[in-house]
């Protein structure tokens, strides 16, 4: 009787799949750039660090909306920039920054 194990019986797929490692990942508090009110919501612009270096994130009621890879933090900040200028002149309103809150 010939006996072959269950790895011989499994699907091709799932034969070369590495198995997946359970460790604890990092994630940065985002830095907030800038806060916006508009009609209904608030959106702010932060920075996260990634894996693959700095990202410029949108978050609209503290929901991460947007993440936009940048090759460098001077982009990052231009890139930041031109958004809420833009979002400004839509009626966008700028959100006094107050000392000691919390993002």
């Amino acid at each position: 009787m010939n006996h072959e194990s269950s790895r011989d019986h499994q699907h091709p797929d799932k034969l070369s799949r590495p198995a997946l490692i359970n460790a604890p990942r990092f994630a940065p508090c985002p830095i907030v750039l800038w806060r916006l009110r508009g009609s209904t919501d608030d959106l702010c612009g932060v920075v996260i660090e990634t894996s693959f270096g700095y990202a410029f994130g949108l978050e609209l009621d503290r929901e991460l909306v947007l993440l936009h890879l940048q090759p460098n933090l001077e982009s990052l900040v231009s890139y930041a920039e031109r958004i809420e200028s833009a979002l400004i002149k839509q009626g966008w309103r700028v959100i006094p920054e107050t000392v000691g809150r919390s993002h």
